[in-house]
């Protein structure tokens, strides 16, 4: 009980000497909310040094950023601005799997659910690769190869530090990509003025909000050209209405040559009680789909079983992008580890592993962390895996071309799988 108290007190009177720094007034209610709030920062930084499976990446940096965790709790006026300080230690893991369960106008935008526009390095510039169809940055007009000059006002360096805040020198190619991709999403707040080299020419762009239109429906369907199907899920791979609907869509698509699965509008995680009865629609066997990880190195392969009352046999493409993230990667990973279909698009969102939730007492808020690693059968980490056929998944305003792609390899191959 002596220890305890004198925990406490050390901490109060540090609390107070850090505010007596920066000429604020210390009410003994400020003390306490500051004291709690750094409770809960001390988990932050126990969890993620002890759970966190992609910790070891991250771990140079860490210590920094608790300790300006701590220092900037210190110096808050209100409890409301906690939010941000744990917003910038998820910053700091450079992680997109990594979030926070709650928001507000002046927090940053999840990516990939709310991001419309991804850019990767190319020698020493910033190159559009992904454009998301319907969304503010696809109605502005940019296209795929424009080259990021400015936005906001600032240059792609300055606009990557502004999401990084600690270990700032000798930083990854990898944190400073995930960094601007992050600080172009953009807060809810603010505007999003970019511009960009096209050509020889430097257009100016006013982008609205990158969230896309969402569908009632959970998925959409229809017959494609030559005789083949289509279905498309509408970011509803959680939504447990969405196995009824693919079961109905599949039935009315019975008689199809083939079949593509476009899995490039799902961003929004889900889970495998809705995934594994639909993947079981194409096996005649139980199979493997996807391996598991633990934190030990213990591998399991998760299983699907046969589905339903029929299976769908006949040839499949399977369609991925940049927007293709946690569960539908997963899916996308089992078709092509079970060898049931063509898989074909860009690089995935790469949410890595399987997450698990964190209660922070004393701010009510839940942080999601991935506590274990999941892979393809053939080993390679799911945020890794690409497709065999590499192509344009996410084309903005211009044509779709993946699909068109698609519908041609569905009737050309139709008779070879």
């Amino acid at each position: 009980m002596t220890k305890k108290f004198a925990q406490v007190s050390s901490l109060s009177l540090l609390t107070i000497a850090m505010a007596a720094c920066s000429n604020q007034t210390l009410t003994p209610s400020e003390g306490s909310f500051k004291s709690t709030l750094i409770s809960d920062v001390r988990t932050v930084c126990k969890e993620v040094s002890q759970n966190y499976v992609y910790f070891e990446e991250r771990a140079i940096h860490w210590n920094d950023t608790c300790e300006r965790a701590k220092k900037e709790v210190s110096l808050l006026e209100r409890k409301s601005g906690a939010l941000s300080v744990f917003e910038r230690m998820v910053d700091d893991l450079y992680d997109p799997h990594i979030s926070l369960n709650t928001n507000n106008q002046n927090s940053p935008r999840l990516v990939p659910s709310g991001s419309d526009i991804w850019f990767d390095k190319i020698e020493d510039n910033f190159i559009v690769s992904a454009v998301r169809p319907l969304s503010g940055a696809a109605k502005a007009g940019i296209e795929i190869g424009d080259q990021l000059v400015r936005f906001n006002g600032l240059t792609p360096d300055a606009v990557a530090r502004t999401r990084i805040h600690s270990g700032t020198a000798d930083l990854a190619e990898e944190r400073i990509i995930w960094a601007l991709n992050a600080a172009v999403a953009g807060k809810r707040s603010d505007p999003r003025n970019i511009d960009i080299r096209r050509g020889d020419d430097v257009l100016s762009f006013a982008m609205g909000a990158p969230e896309v239109p969402q569908r009632n429906e959970p998925i959409s369907y229809d017959v494609v050209s030559e005789g083949g199907g289509y279905i498309r899920f509408n970011n509803s791979l959680s939504n447990p209405a969405t196995v009824s609907a693919f079961n109905e869509a599949l039935n009315d698509l019975r008689q199809t040559n083939g079949l593509i699965i476009d899995l490039r509008g799902t961003p929004g995680g889900g889970n495998t009680s809705v995934a594994e009865p639909i993947l079981g629609r194409f096996i005649s066997k139980r199979t493997a789909y996807q391996r598991t990880v633990s934190p030990t190195g213990t591998k399991i392969d998760r299983i699907v079983k046969p589905s339903g009352p029929w299976t769908y046999e006949k040839p499949i493409v399977v369609l991925v992008g940049r927007w293709t993230g946690s569960m539908g990667e997963g899916m996308a990973i089992g078709f092509d580890g079970m060898g049931r279909a063509s898989v074909m698009g860009s690089k995935m969102a790469g949410l890595a592993g399987g997450t698990e939730a964190i209660k922070l007492k004393e701010t009510g808020l839940e942080l999601r962390l991935p506590t274990y690693d999941l892979r393809h059968l053939d080993d390679t980490p799911r945020h890794n895996w690409k497709p065999s056929e590499i192509s344009v998944a996410d084309n903005g305003a211009q044509e779709d071309e993946l699909l068109r792609k698609a519908i041609f390899i569905l009737a050309k191959n139709k008779d070879d799988f």
